[in-house]
């Protein structure tokens, strides 16, 4: 079984969850706009992860190997600035201050004007991972959650914080962000010099996904017992 094999299981696994969970309980808009992206990431996965391997075992496809379609770099580029703006503004709907979520709201348009400025410009699009969308992300996501974890030790959320669904998508979306952006960045500059890069970026990957889309399911199912409860 590949690591493409196990990264989508988990991810569907979680969606499947996410889907059960929202049809049983009408939860909230930004819960169901989650599972959709759970859903958008299942099928992006499966067809731009497996779309070089299809190329290179069919013959009738060969042709494409010398066509942008063969590296799936300007497919993921343009995902991390979809992904990354998703959580950014998932987690800023949880924020509660005005002010806080103004200057929020700002810094995610400054990213995506940004990032999409740098993919045009700065020539990585079809050749590499674009890092400045990587690290920027990262570093607004990293903000953004340690923010509302404050938010929440400022209030008396944080004695019930474990039943709530946005604090387990929190930890599994922060430990996979950095975890795996390093790893990214570590491998545009060392990759060729480290024979086991690659066996330790898949290991990597594989342990950041089957981390987060866990923390996921559990998610679901704890607040699904505790609305099944009430």
């Amino acid at each position: 079984m590949t690591f493409l094999t196990v990264i989508n299981l988990f991810e569907l696994l979680a969606a499947t969850i996410g889907t059960i969970y929202i049809t049983k309980y009408r939860e909230d808009r930004i819960t169901r706009y989650f599972v959709y992206f759970l859903w958008f990431t299942v099928l992006f996965d499966t067809f731009f992860g497996w779309f070089p391997s299809l190329i290179i075992n069919n013959e009738q496809l060969c042709f494409l190997e010398e066509t942008f379609l063969y590296d799936n770099h300007w497919a993921y580029n343009s995902y991390d600035i979809i992904s990354f703006s998703f959580y950014l503004f998932f987690f800023l709907n949880f924020i509660e201050s005005a002010r806080v979520k103004k200057i929020g709201f700002f810094l995610i348009l400054f990213f995506i004007i940004t990032s999409l400025l740098n993919l045009i410009f700065s020539g990585v699009f079809f050749k590499s991972p674009a890092l400045y969308s990587l690290i920027l992300g990262t570093l607004l996501l990293l903000i953004f959650i340690v923010y509302f974890y404050f938010q929440v030790l400022q209030s008396d959320k944080i004695l019930d914080f474990y039943k709530v669904l946005v604090f387990y998508i929190s930890v599994g979306a922060l430990v996979f962000h950095i975890l795996v952006n390093p790893i990214f960045i570590y491998g545009e500059y060392y990759s060729e010099e480290s024979p086991n890069f690659h066996e330790i970026y898949r290991s990597i990957l594989t342990f950041a996904n089957i981390f987060m889309y866990t923390c996921y399911v559990i998610g679901f199912i704890i607040c699904y017992k505790k609305n099944k409860s009430y």
